[in-house]
């Protein structure tokens, strides 16, 4: 690359794909289909990266702060975010819990009803899925009356299952037990299943 343009247009594709890539990973693939499309896509990331890094060092001429810059926050947006799905957990959750509240409160006051098989799916007008998978939560009431209400995460691959789940007990669920559990809030769980 030995234009500025041609950088320029690298450097916008490396920061739009490294700004893309959690919500993408994270709201829209899943299990094996995500392990599928990480691979290329992380590579594909690579590739231009170092190809960006090497073109910024060989041909100085032709650099400007945008083609550093960029290079720099992509780099430190792509690699935190492709091993640490967990920040992305936490971030969804503290800036959607009121959107799920509201939800919680329509399936504890009956506003929000299943369907004729018995599923809560919930209406399309989220940009991003409050629950993974296709929008529909998972809600149970045990004879006591208690109700939990399970956002999808990650369907995970083979056996594993990532919930954001919602319980109004107030001494522990009984989820919590052989399961990863982290507490976000009083009545709210991250479990690992």
């Amino acid at each position: 690359m030995k234009t500025s343009k041609a950088k320029t247009i690298v450097t916008t594709i490396v920061l739009s794909m490294a700004l893309v890539q959690a919500p993408l990973f994270y709201y829209y693939t899943y299990g094996f289909f995500k392990l599928i499309l990480l691979i290329p896509y992380s590579l594909t990331g690579l590739v231009l990266s170092i190809v960006l890094l090497v073109s910024i060092v060989k041909q100085r001429t032709t650099n400007n702060s945008y083609h550093i810059a960029g290079l720099i926050i992509g780099v430190l947006i792509a690699f935190p975010t492709s091993f640490r799905q967990d920040i992305i957990e936490y971030l969804d959750w503290k800036l959607r819990i009121g959107e799920r509240n509201k939800i919680v409160n329509e399936v504890k006051n009956g506003t929000l009803k299943p369907d004729s098989a018995g599923r809560y799916i919930l209406d399309g007008n989220y940009f991003l899925p409050i629950s993974n998978g296709g929008n529909e939560i998972v809600v149970t009431k045990d004879k006591d009356g208690f109700t939990e209400v399970e956002f999808n995460i990650d369907h995970g691959f083979l056996d594993h299952y990532s919930s954001l789940i919602y319980s109004d007990r107030t001494q522990t669920p009984p989820f919590i037990n052989n399961n990863t559990v982290t507490t976000l809030d009083a009545h709210w769980y991250t479990v690992h299943f």
